[in-house]
């Protein structure tokens, strides 16, 4: 019995005692109150609020004494709708104790009973005595462990306002409305800009006009700036992109806007200033530099300064008006030597982000580089600027404009600007790199199709055979069948390549699909694959050989009569040229960049990678 009173003793002495939280970071977690509504921690802090936790249990005689003081400056503090979020969480008490005590006291703030998480949570935050009120930061750090002792309202009102906190109405909720203006394109007389209001805007009136117009408007209305834009300007809600017209070349512009909450407060004015650009634009053509959807820099002089001329076609991504020249660009750009000759050709859009811009690149089978909106195609209209889409752009090597706007934009009319300044057509230097990343590649096809497929996964790689039944499909090395419909695999050791000639023939019939598919055995495999329908494997492999492949520091070619070799990059352009004296030509590769490449002498050419 001795022992009983002794423990009971130390219970009364330990609930008695003040002792602060020892914790510095708040514990999360997430309970539910005695009203049934969740309590997430992290959520309230993260939303900008502080949070006060009174840690307390129904039968605890501080806690019965504190408690109608820290409802008061609840009350005093805006009853959790502005700087501070009040909660208590109890430690051993059922639902329906702590639903009693609610009703007790008039707490209006969530309770976490003991029996729905509180008592753990009091355990997570080592509370050794009650009530112990802490006070978190948004950061999460605790910034009260212990405020105590509570001898009135005031003493937890001062608490709180000394961590810069202020007091507030019950019933006046907060609301901050505003709104950001985001210029999207400069014209010579029109101007593009976004509108994007925050949760707490309703709605919000715009316009755009100069501040000695701004002053003259106010003066007549007699009203000040707020209350003219609420007034006369143009209303919005939600996210809003205009475009105003009609306005003067080369003038310095204010974008205006007011934002308001639900019951019309007016929030605080957004001022964005522009400038239109000058009429008649230069005869220099600006430079850039910029990024392109494939992670390639593009610098705009390197490439005039290099010696090829640069058509630029500008667009927009989801323009009827832009998609009609596509075709005829694309022509043009093989005529004139794929960027391997005089011109070098690009596209650039200010509209379009990298992921629309890829499925545009995809949907007309684009093979020079995109500049997105995202890689800088907005700030290269504007500098320019560009005032309709499409406008396809000639420009020199003295970087001065050949044409500002070929137009019609048809493949006639590109020609008619080429003749016009001597640039000759070619044929393309070797045909286009295809890469395929998962695990599918799709090679188009129709008779026997030669490919080489270079394995760029960091291991071993099996090439694995799709074949209909109704199909009869065959793989070729040189003269030799490797693998018929009921084979399955070739393995490409890692960082190796394999040529394939593939044929498909439905059984019986001369009609043949018109795609074969090839998947490999791993979720993650790379592949590089070079569709030439005129590519012998025998010839090559007996004039010319390329090795290591892939290549780090160099490459060795070899071969008879080399004469003059070239070096492509997968852009098409050349990145150095060399007399082979003799049967055998070493290639520094570490200042390549690592990627596939082209080597060609004669009218022989072979890719080969570079990995560093």
């Amino acid at each position: 019995m001795k022992k009983l009173v002794t423990l009971f003793l130390a219970l009364a002495i330990g609930f008695g005692l003040k002792a602060q939280c020892p914790l510095t970071q708040a514990v999360d977690f997430t309970a539910t109150d005695v009203h049934g509504t969740e309590v997430h921690l992290f959520d309230i802090l993260d939303g900008g609020q502080y949070v006060l936790i009174d840690f307390f249990f129904t039968t605890c005689g501080p806690c019965q004494q504190a408690t109608p003081k820290v409802v008061e400056s609840y009350y005093l503090m805006g009853c959790n709708m502005h700087d501070v979020f009040y909660m208590e969480i109890a430690t051993g008490d059922s639902d329906a104790a702590c639903l009693n005590w609610v009703n007790t006291y008039g707490v209006e703030y969530p309770t976490i009973s003991g029996q729905a998480g509180g008592t753990n949570i009091c355990s997570q935050y080592q509370i050794g005595a009650y009530p112990t009120l802490i006070v978190i930061a948004p950061d999460r750090s605790i910034v009260v462990q212990d405020l105590w002792p509570i001898n009135n309202a005031q003493t937890v009102v001062n608490t709180l306002e000394g961590l810069g906190l202020q007091q507030h109405d019950c019933n006046t909720p907060s609301y901050n409305p505003q709104v950001s203006i985001t210029v999207d394109q400069v014209l010579e007389t029109e101007v593009t800009a976004t509108f994007t209001p925050n949760a707490d805007c309703a709605s919000y009136g715009y316009m755009m006009a100069t501040e000695a117009e701004i002053e003259e408007w106010m003066a007549l209305a007699g009203l000040d700036l707020p209350e003219y834009l609420w007034t006369y300007g143009m209303p919005g809600s939600g996210v809003i992109s205009n475009t105003f017209s009609d306005l003067t070349p080369n003038t310095e512009y204010n974008i205006y806007a007011v934002p308001a909450d639900i019951d019309g407060n007016l929030g605080e004015v957004v001022v964005e200033p522009v400038t239109t650009t000058p009429g008649g634009g230069s005869d220099i053509m600006p430079d850039f530099t910029a990024t392109d959807i494939e992670g390639n820099t593009i610098h705009l002089y390197d490439i005039l300064d290099a010696g090829q001329a640069v058509l630029i076609n500008f667009f927009l991504t989801g323009d009827p008006y832009s998609e009609q020249p596509m075709q005829d660009v694309i022509e043009a750009y093989r005529l004139y030597g794929c960027n391997a000759h005089d011109v070098f050709f690009m596209e650039i859009s200010p509209n379009g982000h990298d992921d629309a811009c890829q499925a545009w690149v995809d949907q007309f089978g684009v093979k020079y580089p995109t500049i997105s909106r995202d890689g800088g195609g907005n700030d290269i209209a504007q500098a320019i600027p560009v005032g309709y889409y499409p406008t396809i752009m000639l420009i020199r090597p003295d970087h001065t404009f050949a044409n500002r706007d070929i137009y019609p934009p048809t493949l006639d009319y590109i020609i008619d600007a080429m003749n016009g300044e001597g640039y000759e057509q070619h044929e393309c230097p070797y045909d286009e790199t295809l890469t395929f990343s998962m695990d599918t590649v799709i090679l188009p096809w129709c008779e026997i199709t030669w490919v080489t497929v270079y394995n760029n996964t960091a291991e071993e790689a099996t090439i694995v055979k799709i074949c209909d039944d109704r199909y009869e499909l065959g793989f070729y090395i040189g003269s030799d069948a490797i693998l018929s419909c009921n084979e399955t695999e070739i393995t490409i050791p890692q960082g190796g390549s394999i040529e394939l000639g593939i044929v498909c023939c439905v059984t019986g019939k001369s009609i043949v699909p018109d795609l074969v598919t090839i998947t490999s055995n791993l979720p993650d495999a790379h592949f590089t694959v070079m569709v030439d329908d005129t590519w012998s494997v025998d010839e090559n492999e007996a004039s010319f050989t390329l090795f290591p492949n892939p290549a780090n520091e160099s490459v060795t070619l070899k071969g008879e009569n080399l004469g003059t070799v070239r070096v492509y990059n997968a852009l098409g352009q050349k990145i150095d040229e060399f007399e082979a004296n003799g049967d055998e030509l070493r290639i520094n590769t570490s200042g390549y960049e690592s990627g596939v490449y082209v080597v060609k002498t004669g009218e022989k050419m072979m890719k080969f990678v570079v990995k560093h």
